[in-house]
């Protein structure tokens, strides 16, 4: 339910690379898939040790951040049980709004895999709030039969483990409401913004959520320059970034993309967003955007149209013009096929100089779409 819109072939190194393969939350090994080398990494399912051949999660967006004890942590948005029954056919069987998580060691060029966290079961890892407001003025809040409201939720979007405490990270999350019509249709609204701090050693969390954009009574929109992700930390200083598409259908026609940097999150007033620049050759084209440090540079990818089109830029600074190194289409995210391709991320920890790794919802795989992710030559 997710508002979150969001190859060429090359030579690479032809070395194999095994899948990861991680301790199940009861300790023992899930089973890896045959090895594959890098450059073959397209479409392939990001898979938790809860999902069997009878059962399987179809999850939005995920944000993943490497841990110093060589786990990944990832977060997804809202999270989908489909069951296979016995005539062969599957059903939706469950329902986690807002997030779920799964951890496991990871290693560059490999697909990711891991277990269910905090519990062996898919559930929520960032609280639900109690403040989200129905966008109709009326004051009410986005509960579930209040009016058309479905659910309120804080879904993440970005991770970065803090440089002066190793053992938290930082999650950003956007505060929503989803609603829905009599036809079924749903909607979203983002009205707020937060973060929280997940100590990952202990498995807890260490401080929040706490909203720094708090919702307004009246459900007005927060504006898209304060709805804050993918913090990277760089020459020591916080930096969160952020987007709109101010000319959307299908494609992204044109938009805006900000950043912003920080050392007191909790303060409304210490977030004054600046407009990023590219370098004049082609104009900002975001339906969404997600930003990460790869070496020494930033990379942002560009995501400008649900057909899975992108683009990637890179820039030494947030404040540098940004120029357009790669674009293309991602694997099956071809504008014939069912649904669209959205949630689309970039991962540092698992991309090679060879290969850059993008993770993204793919509505043709498994039932109700599965996270997926391809390697895209560099």
């Amino acid at each position: 339910m997710q508002a979150r819109v969001g190859i060429c072939a090359a030579a690479v190194a032809s070395a194999l690379l095994a899948v990861i393969n991680p301790m199940s939350a009861h300790g023992e090994a899930a089973a890896a898939p045959p090895p594959r080398a890098a450059a073959s990494v397209r479409d392939a399912q990001i898979r938790s040790s809860y999902e069997t051949p009878t059962r399987t999660l179809s999850r939005d967006i995920g944000v993943s951040v490497a841990l110093p004890d060589g786990h990944d942590l990832w977060l997804f948005g809202d999270t989908s049980i489909y069951t296979r029954n016995k005539a062969g056919a599957w059903l939706d069987t469950g329902f986690v709004d807002g997030s779920t998580a799964l951890e496991g060691r990871y290693a560059p060029g490999q697909v990711p895999r891991g277990a269910e966290m905090p519990t062996s079961t898919p559930t929520r890892f960032v609280p639900v709030p109690k403040d989200v407001f129905l966008p109709d003025g009326s004051g009410r809040k986005c509960t579930k039969g209040i009016a058309n409201a479905a659910f309120s939720a804080r879904w993440p979007i970005g991770a970065a483990v803090l440089d002066t405490n190793t053992s938290e990270v930082v999650v950003t999350y956007s505060e929503v409401c989803v609603t829905v019509d009599q036809n079924g249709n749903t909607a979203v609204r983002a009205e707020g913004w937060g973060y929280m701090l997940y100590d990952w050693r202990a498995r807890h969390i260490a401080l929040g959520p706490i909203d720094v954009f708090k919702p307004h009574a009246n459900g007005a929109p927060l504006a898209p320059s304060h709805t804050f992700g993918w913090p990277v930390f760089v020459d020591g200083h916080l930096t969160l970034f952020s987007s709109s598409c101010t000319a959307q259908y299908l494609t992204c026609g044109g938009g805006r993309v900000w950043s912003v940097t920080t050392s007191t999150l909790s303060n409304p007033n210490s977030y004054h967003p600046r407009q990023l620049a590219t370098d004049g050759t082609l104009p900002w084209q975001p339906l969404s955007i997600s930003v990460g440090k790869y070496g020494s540079e930033l990379r942002m990818i560009e995501t400008i149209s649900i057909g899975g089109d992108y683009r990637i830029l890179a820039a030494p600074t947030p404040d540098a013009s940004w120029h357009v190194v790669r674009s293309g289409t991602l694997p099956d995210c071809a504008p014939h096929h069912a649904g669209y391709c959205h949630g689309v991320e970039g991962h540092p920890e698992l991309s090679t100089a060879a290969d850059m790794f993008i993770s993204y919802k793919d509505p043709n795989s498994g039932p109700g779409g599965h996270m997926v992710i391809s390697a895209i030559p560099f």
